[in-house]
């Protein structure tokens, strides 16, 4: 009896050593992130910024941080947001076409995964663009018809929804019309006219949403997500 527990706790140990091999994440904490751009002292002619970095290995996250002028004396923290792996393991390296009016700017970033992080990799910029530029986006738009989780036996639809317009540059709407819950199967991708849009469609369940731009470059967030059901 002694020599089988004895084996059970010796089996243990080693299952016990195992696991902690597998869950032991690299550490990246003495490395830097490289930053591409904006580069630090860098002047950007226009007012629309992309902030580009290199990878770094073992990283499954990446902290960016946008302040005016800077993070010690920060008048607005324009932008503070995790970029994630995806579900293939992919990190995007890159935040597109962040709106900036003119004036200086620091930007900072660093990297993570699940038990260690680097520093802050840091440079200052300056935004040099058209100083009557619309940054401002189209709002959100709320959904109308058809209502979310309602059925019909029709086949013609008429999709509708509201949207205050800013002032200043022209704006439209896009809508998506999805056959899966995760919205990777698209149907139909459309633009909307006076805020509604109609399509024959055949029985099924749909997920619809829709997305307002504008002329400038801007774009609102996706409106909330209705589905309704074809019989």
């Amino acid at each position: 009896m002694r020599l089988r527990s004895i084996g059970l706790y010796f089996l243990l140990a080693v299952m016990l050593l195992a696991c902690e091999d597998i869950l032991e994440e690299p550490d990246i904490s003495e490395k830097q992130v490289q930053m591409l751009a904006p580069t630090d002292g860098a002047t950007i002619t226009g007012n629309r910024v992309s902030f580009n970095w290199n990878s770094i290995p073992d990283a499954t996250s990446y902290n960016i941080q946008v302040a005016r002028p800077n993070f010690e004396n920060a008048v607005q923290i324009l932008l503070d947001s995790t970029v994630v792996q995806d579900t293939t393991g992919f990190v995007m390296t890159r935040i597109r076409d962040l709106g900036l009016l003119n004036g200086d700017y620091t930007w900072r970033i660093k990297a993570l995964n699940g038990g260690f992080e680097t520093g802050y990799t840091v440079a200052a910029f300056t935004v040099n663009g058209d100083e009557n530029a619309d940054l401002v986006p189209p709002n959100i738009p709320s959904l109308i018809a058809p209502s979310d989780e309602s059925v019909t036996d029709n086949t013609n639809i008429t999709f509708t929804w509201s949207r205050t317009d800013v002032s200043g540059s022209p704006e439209l709407d896009s809508i998506y019309i999805f056959t899966d819950q995760n919205l990777q199967t698209l149907e139909i991708k459309g633009m909307g006219a006076n805020k509604s849009f109609t399509a024959d469609l055949g029985s099924n369940t749909y997920y619809w949403f829709v997305k307002a731009f504008d002329a400038a470059g801007n774009e609102s967030n996706p409106s909330e997500t209705f589905d309704f059901t074809i019989n």
